[in-house]
């Protein structure tokens, strides 16, 4: 699954804030900023690690298995 480190740089190539994120992943704010607080996986729930991927990947970020992010632009 994702690690806190991987959902900031996910956040800052789609270029939202955290309240962004929270808004399209219909999660509270506290519940990104404990999320990303940490480098590696957060403490949290499955559900909500999903909600954020999920938000993030639908407007291009790419989650990558060795740990690293991408992003490709929607078109």
């Amino acid at each position: 699954m994702i690690t806190g480190a991987q959902i900031r740089a996910g956040r800052a190539m789609a270029r939202w804030s955290t309240n962004e994120l929270a808004s399209r992943s219909r999660l509270a704010r506290m519940t990104i900023v404990r999320a990303e607080a940490v480098d590696g996986p957060p403490a949290t729930t499955l559900a909500n690690l999903l909600a954020i991927k999920n938000a993030l990947e639908a407007v291009g970020v790419n989650f990558l298995e060795n740990g690293c992010v991408g992003y490709t632009p929607p078109k």
